[in-house]
């Protein structure tokens, strides 16, 4: 769900590599509907909705693990985008990843680095309708990742609306641009790249203007100089004469050209060349679990662990109660598809220890927030850090209160196991207390015990204590013993 057009792929995995069964896309201009204040107005919205709707169409249920929703930059920073992701869950009944800059940096160069043979040195461009991701590289390993607020629909949007192509127009909008490249760290400005690369719709566009006045579509900037000033001689989008270019992508060639122009201009670039893979490739090739990039999300938990030293015996308890605690509820909670969030928040638990054991949960929970956490959406990393930040001592009443309803209640559901997880697993003693049974009901959760009361009087207050907690957030937690 991309800022100027949804995409839809169908594929299966054949022998190690992806055979598409199906594709079609629809421009639905979601970055068009924002407005000064990042909200989304309710015709971008219903637009989105409906192509959705159409979307659906196309294939049947399928399992989730075999489907995989992506939103990129507008609804990443629109403000009421919980009205577009509600409205969309009610279509297509399967988790919604919005993805941060620089996981959609990454998921590019990761559909780039299958579908072609890249070399030692790489640089990547892609200009997306809300924002242009920009990433070096060496083979298939991405090394500096980068997201600037400069796309097509909202550079057109802010000089080029009325459609009138002028000089001036183009002048505003390249100072712009070189704003956002000229705030690139010192990794893209070496040079000497053996690779350089764009891709996405408007990249290709402009490879296809080449095509049809140069011969072939090879990108320089003698070039897009000479593409500049044939637009501006066109004076208005409804006058450019382009047969190669896709009659619904014309519109947007100004602002794109614009700001593949900065990137030439303030980057030590000489030449580029189109790629045909990009970020749905990437996706593609992580959902059906081929080559490199199989099992990012665990890759990420797993480096997070070692480098804030978590004890990975302990986490590995506290994750097995989780499950335990995870099976007994999901299917009637309707959690079945955030079974790994649970997993990743029991391992990374301790993760801000070493800073304070005290508030080892806030520290954590702040770690888990900032840090650049490889396949892992926006969504689903705040809600990690939600779960961290919630495991122990008092609730963060006032931010969950914050939440939309369905979030606030599928957090405190989570959090609810996790803290329960932790508390089972005090002190570290090695199965000291037994789970015979966990139950629940829309309200809250029964966990029965093997042990007898009195033997486990400790914990008992520990379950007391955890009980008028979770009451704050209106969840009734019930305990039984042997």
């Amino acid at each position: 769900m991309g800022s100027n057009s949804f995409h839809l792929v169908i594929a299966r995995e054949q022998d190690g590599s992806i055979q598409i069964l199906h594709k079609e896309k629809q421009l639905v201009q979601l970055a068009d509907g924002l407005d000064n204040d990042n909200v989304l107005s309710d015709a971008a919205i219903t637009r989105g909705i409906a192509c959705l709707q159409e979307f659906k169409q196309r294939f049947s249920s399928l399992p989730i693990p075999q489907v995989r929703m992506v939103a990129t930059y507008t609804l990443r920073v629109a403000k009421n985008r919980d009205a577009f992701l509600q409205a969309a869950q009610q279509v297509l009944p399967y988790p919604i990843e919005v993805v941060s800059g620089h996981e959609e940096a990454r998921l590019i160069y990761s559909g780039i680095a299958h579908t072609q043979v890249l070399a030692a040195r790489n640089l990547i461009i892609d200009i997306g309708g809300g924002s242009t991701e920009v990433v070096v590289g060496s083979r298939t390993r991405a090394s500096s990742l980068s997201s600037l607020r400069c796309g097509c629909v909202s550079y057109n949007q802010r000089f080029f609306k009325d459609g009138v192509i002028s000089a001036a127009a183009f002048n505003a909008a390249l100072s712009a641009a070189d704003k956002q490249f000229a705030s690139l760290s010192k990794e893209y400005f070496t040079g000497n790249w053996d690779l350089t690369l764009g891709s996405s719709g408007s990249v290709k566009a402009i490879c296809e203007a080449l095509l049809q006045f140069f011969g072939d579509d090879t990108v320089t900037m003698a070039r897009l100089k000479q593409l500049k000033q044939k637009l501006i001689a066109w004076g208005h989008i409804n006058k450019i004469q382009l047969d190669n270019v896709d009659s619904k992508r014309t519109p947007l060639l100004p602002a794109g050209l614009a700001i593949l122009i900065s990137f030439f201009r303030r980057l030590p670039v000489i030449s580029l060349e189109f790629a045909n893979g990009a970020l749905r490739e990437g996706v593609l090739y992580e959902l059906a679990g081929i080559g490199t990039y199989s099992d990012v999300r665990q890759r990420t938990v797993d480096s997070l662990a070692q480098l804030y030293h978590i004890d990975h015996q302990h986490a590995e308890k506290v994750r097995n109660t989780a499950i335990t605690l995870f099976n007994g509820v999901a299917e009637s909670w309707g959690l079945q598809n955030h079974r790994h969030t649970l997993e990743y928040a029991a391992i990374l638990h301790e993760t801000g220890i070493h800073i304070s054991s005290r508030a080892h949960h806030k520290h954590g929970a702040y770690i888990i927030a900032n840090s650049d956490m490889p396949g892992f959406g926006e969504q689903q990393q705040q809600l990690l850090a939600r779960l961290i930040g919630n495991q122990r001592k008092k609730l963060d009443l006032e931010r969950l209160t914050l939440l939309e309803p369905s979030e606030k209640l599928l957090s405190i559901r989570l959090i609810s196991l996790l803290r329960l997880a932790v508390l089972l697993n005090l002190g570290r003693i090695a199965s000291s207390v037994h789970i015979s049974n966990v139950s629940c009901t829309e309200r809250g959760l029964t966990l029965a015990l093997k042990e007898p009361k009195h033997r486990i009087s400790l914990f008992v207050k520990d379950l007391q204590r955890e009980q008028k907690q979770m009451a704050n957030v209106n969840f009734e937690l019930q305990f039984s013993f042997a």
